[in-house]
């Protein structure tokens, strides 16, 4: 039993995202993010969008290692509120 758990608890962290040494989890570019300019990351399968992706990574569909932090956004115009990404890097 203590071995099951044990590999059980391995295949969870393993499986849980793909983060790097570095702590950057790959993402997938979209231009099909809700928010006013279209332009987000798609992590585990729920796009969020983004103000601040740089220009050589606005490709539709591209894989990139990024660090980010989602944050809710409060402003009350017509494409804006709900969670967002703050990407801080990208490579």
């Amino acid at each position: 039993m203590k071995y099951f758990f044990s590999w059980f608890l391995i295949l969870v962290l393993q499986t849980g995202c793909k983060k790097n040494n570095d702590g950057c989890i790959t993402t997938t570019i979209t231009n099909s993010a809700p928010g006013c300019g279209g332009w987000g990351i798609v992590v585990n399968g729920k796009k969020y969008p983004s103000s601040n992706i740089p220009l050589e990574f606005q490709i539709d569909g591209i894989q990139v290692c990024a660090k980010y932090e989602l944050y809710e956004d409060l402003r009350l115009c017509v494409c804006c509120g709900g969670t967002w990404s703050n990407i801080k890097s990208m490579k």
